[in-house]
């Protein structure tokens, strides 16, 4: 756990490149200004692009600060903050909570497939090649996938044969669908230390994979909606998250004017005073 005084440190560091970035949402207003006249929206998508890297900053200081707001979750419910007149709704993600590719067990992500609403044998197959994609040798698991499938499917490539480098990875296991992928997608990861989900912080498809029914996850989203934990699960509120080897996504959306800007970055906690964040990948459209 990093000091308080290295958590304020970092913290002030966090805070001075927002103040930056207020100043170049500033310049880049006036700019704006005169571009709506012209009909140009490129002044507009980098006005909201500040906008959203702000929004992203205010998020990454806001695991920095020890006495966080609890209305800061970490399950990806997106909180609302205006910055220099812009609506910016940024959400944080703890990695932990999510159902990790290479750590989770056959049970585990079976558990996810049927949450997303596949039946029973259906969610079994696309376990089953999840976990083949990710071990070495061409044995397969009962209605698994190797290379062999992947080639009488049709498909140029097989599977890794290793660990999964990327939740969108998981995109070309057989199988696969857009529609299934995109709801899935926001409760894996790739950069979890544990074999399943830490509950405080899960989103409700990771809690549903871990084996909790709709009723219990449903009195778990609503007591975090109203700043509280489930007392029945034992969960307690997240602490300060400055903690090396944390890994969190922080993502912002901000629209007008017809144009919409995401940004999102996944950053790890170092715990070292002087370069107390890393940031590991970042996405924007």
């Amino acid at each position: 756990m990093v000091s308080r005084r290295q958590s304020g440190f970092a913290l002030v560091l966090v805070l001075v490149g927002v103040a930056l970035l207020g100043l170049m949402v500033e310049s880049v207003l006036l700019l704006s200004n005169r571009a709506v006249e012209s009909g140009s929206s490129a002044v507009l998508r980098a006005r909201l692009g500040c906008a959203a890297q702000a929004g992203m900053a205010l998020g990454i200081a806001s695991l920095l600060d020890t006495h966080r707001d609890p209305a800061w979750r970490l399950d990806g419910a997106p909180f609302a903050v205006v910055f220099e007149g812009v609506p910016v709704a940024v959400s944080i993600s703890d990695e932990a909570g999510k159902v990790d590719l290479n750590g989770g067990n056959l049970a585990l992500i079976t558990g996810l497939f049927a949450a997303a609403g596949l039946d029973g044998t259906a969610a079994q197959t696309m376990a089953a090649r999840v976990l083949d994609w990710r071990e070495p040798g061409p044995l397969k698991r009962l209605n698994g996938a190797k290379a062999a499938d992947y080639r009488a499917a049709g498909l140029d490539y097989g599977p890794r044969g290793g660990p999964f480098q990327s939740v969108s990875e998981l995109a070309l296991v057989l199988g696969m669908t857009p529609e299934l992928f995109a709801r899935v997608a926001p409760a894996v990861t790739v950069y979890s230390v544990f074999p399943a989900p830490e509950l405080q912080s899960a989103p409700a498809l990771a809690l549903r994979a871990a084996g909790l029914d709709a009723a219990t996850v449903e009195g778990i989203m609503a007591a975090r909606a109203r700043g509280q934990v489930s007392p029945s699960l034992g969960l307690a509120p997240a602490g300060p998250a400055g903690v090396a080897g944390t890994v969190f996504t922080v993502s912002a959306t901000v629209s007008a004017a017809g144009e919409i800007v995401r940004r999102s970055e996944i950053v790890r906690f170092t715990g070292a005073a002087g370069d107390p964040v890393w940031v590991v990948s970042i996405t924007g459209s």
